[in-house]
């Protein structure tokens, strides 16, 4: 019978495993907030007060001063932004909370609540709180049903805010995905300092969008993140992810 047990145990979860759709993620941006970063957008922040007091003008700038714009947008306000101030999926969308398992204790001024994960910044990250590697910790977002429907997950891995702290803290290898708590498939992260994303198959949210109070009256819907295996840190154990947002549909 304990053979049997076993035969029948590996057969399930071999059966499992060839179920759950494996999800591979492609690099958006690679990020760079070094030194001379740092100088660039601190010479682009006195150059937009120049020009907001008149000093200068936007007819005469220099070759470098217009380059400087070309690649720090002014309707970003830090260097630090997720999303500019100019018009995106996000003027429609947003209308979510975020919960999680656990959170590390904040430490001096740094804090890693689970609010610093949709806070549209690469400088804070949320960071589990269980002892070890976080294997088991979950991120869910909570969406009302109005919520436009999500064709993009963009995921910016590790604890962002310099190379140093994303290599001394451990970042997430695989993530479990449910969708209003059944399995969805598992996001396959690479171990990069890049922001990554996943093309979902077809749109996850509400699909009735003609009866706008018909749409209002349906139950919330949940995306759940779940760490299953992580990149090991060089000093600590702590895993951080510092941003998870989304692109989508039924906004403009």
């Amino acid at each position: 019978m304990k053979y049997i047990f076993l035969i029948l145990t590996f057969i399930t979860f071999n059966s499992f495993s060839q179920n759950v759709k494996e999800f591979e993620t492609e690099i958006e941006i690679d990020f760079d907030f070094g030194i001379k970063v740092q100088n660039d957008w601190k010479e682009r922040n006195q150059l937009l007060k120049d020009l907001e007091s008149e000093k200068k003008s936007w007819d005469n700038l220099t070759e470098k001063e217009s380059e400087l714009f070309e690649k720090y947008d002014e309707t970003y306000n830090s260097m630090w932004d997720v999303e500019g101030g100019g018009c995106s999926w996000y003027c429609g969308a947003g209308n979510y909370t975020v919960d999680s398992s656990s959170s590390l204790k904040s430490q001096n001024e740094n804090s890693y609540e689970i609010t610093n994960i949709n806070d549209f910044s690469y400088q804070t990250a949320w960071v589990e709180g269980v002892k070890g590697y976080g294997i088991g910790e979950f991120i869910e977002f909570t969406f009302v049903p109005k919520h436009p429907r999500l064709t993009v997950i963009k995921i910016a891995n590790g604890y962002i805010k310099s190379k140093k702290s994303w290599k001394n803290n451990s970042r997430v290898k695989k993530l479990k995905m449910y969708v209003n708590d059944s399995i969805y498939g598992i996001i396959n992260l690479k171990d990069v300092y890049s922001l990554q994303s996943v093309e979902l198959e077809k749109p996850i949210g509400h699909s009735e969008r003609k009866d706008y109070e018909k749409l209002q009256n349906l139950p919330k819907w949940k995306i759940k993140f779940e760490i299953l295996e992580v990149y090991k840190g060089d000093k600590y154990d702590d895993t951080a992810i510092s941003e998870i947002f989304f692109d989508g549909i039924d906004v403009h």
